[in-house]
């Protein structure tokens, strides 16, 4: 899980500056930029900015492994805010 783009590790500085803005509280952040880094690192194509498919894609498969509602429910609002204040897709989960 240590190789990322640079375009992966832009969107993850901006996506912790806007944790931070919000006053996410660290332990959720640390959450957050958990998932969302999964999802990255996970994607097919590091060298483009992630679509709405590939996020919904993303969560079908969390939904099939044995991930507890809570942390299903985690990535589902981390990749939300992700996308409304990094992408301007709007809603996703």
């Amino acid at each position: 899980m240590d190789s990322i783009s640079a375009i992966a590790n832009e969107l993850l500085d901006n996506y912790q500056s806007i944790l931070h803005e919000r006053l996410v509280s660290r332990r959720a952040s640390e959450d957050y930029l958990y998932w969302v880094r999964r999802f990255l690192i996970e994607r097919s194509s590091m060298d483009t900015l992630p679509t709405p498919r590939e996020v919904d894609m993303f969560l079908s498969r969390l939904r099939q492994e044995t991930n507890s509602a809570s942390s299903l429910r985690r990535a589902e609002v981390a990749l939300d805010l992700f996308h409304q204040e990094l992408l301007n897709t709007g809603e996703v989960a």
